[in-house]
């Protein structure tokens, strides 16, 4: 009973994952620019008080709280922020991060740069997937065998 239990828990939890996922994978390349320093400490469209040093992004249609890969398409570096704001007001721009971000990119002193974003699972998928999949703990032999006092036919 508890096996058959267990199987119905882990498919009502892939299937809560599965439709948490994005219909279709989300990838958008476009220009990139970053928060000037005197919105530090203002309040967003979320309600969240900006910092320069949180990793966090402002796009016009992600839901708040979406994790996003962002890649500067020059140097190929890449960090992961959370959408917290709406934004640019360019048009001509798909996403605006944090001054920590566009350091951690390297663009601070161009202003802009070309992106790479790709939307990626938050701890909430993360967690569950392990719940799901947990991690096999690997023992090498030699200190197996020292462990558990187990003879390896070799």
């Amino acid at each position: 009973m508890g096996y058959a239990l267990s199987i119905r828990l882990a498919m009502v939890i892939s299937s809560l994952f599965l439709l948490s996922l994005p219909v279709k994978a989300q990838v958008e390349e476009g220009l990139a620019s970053y928060y000037h320093h005197r919105f530090h400490g203002r309040s967003s469209a979320s309600g969240y008080i900006h910092d320069n040093d949180d990793f966090v992004a402002a796009h016009r249609t992600l839901p708040f709280g979406t994790f996003v890969r962002v890649t500067n398409l020059k140097n190929m570096r890449s960090v992961i922020v959370s959408i917290m704001d709406r934004g640019p007001r360019r048009k001509s721009r798909i996403i605006d991060v944090s001054a920590a971000a566009a350091k951690e990119l390297d663009f601070v002193r161009a202003g802009i740069t070309r992106v790479r974003l790709e939307v990626v699972p938050s701890p909430e998928d993360l967690r569950i997937l392990d719940l799901m999949h947990p991690k096999i703990l690997y023992l090498p032999v030699k200190e197996a065998e020292k462990e558990f006092s187990i003879i390896v036919k070799k």
